[in-house]
C-alpha cells in the first residue's frame, strides 16, 4: 500500500510552509528523513528534523522562491541503521505569487486565440502574402476559410463559457413583496 505524505499539494512561491511526517516503523531520535523537490524549473533538499514522534518539515520564503511556477514531485528518502529507503514520492504544484506580476492577462486561452486569430485575418484580408520561400523553407498562411471558421468556432466558446460563470439570458425575474 502507497504512503501517504503531508507535503501540501499546492502552494504559492515564496510561502512558507511546514509539515509534519509520521511513519510508525522508523525512529524519529536516530533515522534521518530527506525530501528532495524536483521539477523542471528547480529543486530543494529538505531535510526534517525528529519532533514527537515523527519528523517536521520547514520550507523558508527563500527556499520557496527557488521554486519556479510548475508542478514538482517530492520524493521521501529514510535513512536509517538498515540503509537508505525510498518511501515513496509525491506530486506539488507551484503557483505563481501576484506580488511579482507587473501585469496579469485575465483572458482565457481561448479569448488569447481569437485575438491572434482576427489579426491572421486581417493581415490576409489586407493583402498579406499567403506564401513565401526563405531558402529551401516554405512558410504558408492558413487558408482564409480556416481561420475564419475557427474564428467562429472559438467565438461560441467564449460565449458559452461567460454564461456558465453570469447570470445569463436577457430577462431577469424580480419580485417584491411588501411584508
Amino acid at each position: 500500500m502507497p504512503l501517504i505524505f503531508n507535503i501540501p499539494t499546492s502552494f504559492t512561491q515564496g510561502d512558507r510552509l511546514s509539515w509534519f511526517e509520521h511513519f510508525p516503523d522508523y525512529n524519529f531520535l536516530t533515522d534521518t528523513l530527506s525530501c528532495f523537490i524536483r521539477g523542471q524549473r528547480g529543486a530543494v533538499d529538505l531535510t526534517a528534523v525528529g519532533s514527537v514522534d515523527g519528523w517536521e518539515f520547514s520550507l523558508s520564503e527563500d527556499r520557496c522562491s527557488q521554486l519556479a511556477t510548475g508542478v514538482y514531485q517530492a520524493q521521501f528518502v529514510m535513512l536509517s541503521g538498515s540503509g537508505r529507503k525510498t518511501l515513496g514520492i509525491a506530486k506539488i504544484e507551484v503557483k505563481g505569487s501576484y506580488e511579482s506580476l507587473t501585469t496579469l492577462d485575465p483572458r482565457s486561452d481561448d479569448e488569447k486565440e481569437l485575438e491572434v486569430i482576427t489579426a491572421a485575418i486581417a493581415r490576409l484580408v489586407s493583402g498579406a502574402v499567403a506564401e513565401y520561400r526563405i531558402g529551401d523553407r516554405m512558410m504558408r498562411y492558413q487558408d482564409l476559410a480556416e481561420l475564419t471558421s475557427r474564428q467562429e468556432y472559438l467565438r461560441k466558446r467564449i460565449r458559452y463559457a461567460r454564461r456558465q460563470v453570469g447570470i445569463g439570458g436577457r430577462n431577469i425575474g424580480i419580485s417584491f413583496s411588501s411584508s
